[in-house]
């Protein structure tokens, strides 16, 4: 059984890594030009294949979308199937070709993504604090549920190294990890450039070096020291003051690191109260003094201890093999 894993994001990168090197799944592994996503498939040596690139507008996602589905159905025509995060591209092709799709998610807000990839799906794969009413507007065929996140499956697996830190030379506890919002995301529908603005001037004014993690060339901030290739984030987030991100990722990654995270993504999402309840320091925020108030907190409080949460790897392995 050899399957197609199209990686699309660094948390994508490391879910196929993982699935390759601790699941022992033998997949192909696909990419496109998109910031940190070679850099972390090049941090796990596994080998991968990078196909087209990230369309920013509606015309170029569904241009070099086009494009990429070209290159993939000659790629997955001699493999059994696509195993994967929401690829609209790669479960297109597997679809037209005949051959079955597996999609994990924990994103119902992605709309556009879900669409086109879920209801051509065999399995849907999700933690369980997302309710199965979250998937039905997708019309999954089968749901299957871990009590967990996947994101644990490498923060369970990391062992710190201050070296990572003191090599960009930061001091560990007084600084602040910053990853800018997904702006160019189909489904993201805000502008919280000024938010974002004001949150940076912020963690300066409080003393804080501000390490930026940016997703595209105009989120690079001036003055902050800019990852535009990857180191290691969980490093990166172990050793800080607190993470700050418009998404979602590196938020769940610190809080189950222990270490303060805040989120300023415009929506509640239920990985919010379900981290909470685990005792996660997870804070969220939507406008300016919220976040003021919610940074000023999450700083006070410090670090908590580690999450434990289940390992999806096992569950994600016994379902490929049961579809495939």
């Amino acid at each position: 059984m050899r399957l197609l894993f199209d990686a699309l994001t660094p948390k994508q990168a490391r879910i196929a890594s993982l699935l390759r090197l601790e699941g022992g799944l033998d997949l192909a592994i696909t990419c496109r030009e998109y910031y940190h996503v070679k850099d972390m498939l090049d941090r796990y040596a596994v080998e991968y294949r990078c196909i087209g690139k990230y369309g920013e507008t509606p015309y170029e996602k569904l241009v070099e979308g086009l494009r990429r589905q070209l290159e993939l159905a000659e790629l997955v025509k001699g493999l059994d199937g696509v195993l994967s995060f929401p690829s609209p591209d790669a479960v297109r092709v597997a679809f037209g070709l005949g051959k079955k799709s597996v999609v994990l998610n924990d994103t119902p807000h992605a709309y556009h993504a879900n669409s086109l990839t879920i209801p051509l799906s065999e399995y849907l794969i999700a933690p369980a604090a997302i309710p199965e009413d979250a998937w039905r507007p997708y019309c999954p065929k089968r749901v299957a549920t871990f009590d967990g996140l996947f994101e644990y499956m490498w923060v369970s697996r990391h062992r710190p190294n201050i070296e990572t830190v003191r090599g960009l030379g930061l001091e560990p506890g007084r600084y602040v990890v910053f990853r800018p919002e997904e702006a160019k995301a189909a489904y993201y529908r805000w502008n919280n450039a000024e938010l974002r603005r004001k949150l940076v001037d912020l963690v300066r004014e409080l003393g804080y070096t501000v390490v930026n993690v940016p997703r595209y060339d105009d989120q690079i901030i001036e003055g902050a020291i800019n990852l535009t290739k990857a180191v290691d984030h969980l490093d990166l987030a172990y050793y800080a003051a607190a993470v700050i991100t418009g998404g979602m990722t590196m938020a769940t990654e610190a809080a189950l690191l222990g270490t303060p995270a805040l989120s300023y993504f415009p929506e509640t999402l239920y990985v919010d109260t379900y981290l909470k309840d685990k005792g996660a320091p997870l804070h969220r925020c939507r406008d300016v003094d919220g976040c003021a108030a919610e940074l000023k907190r999450a700083l006070d409080e410090g670090r908590k201890p580690a999450v434990r949460l289940e390992d999806p790897i096992k569950l994600i392995v016994d379902i490929a093999y049961a579809v495939f």
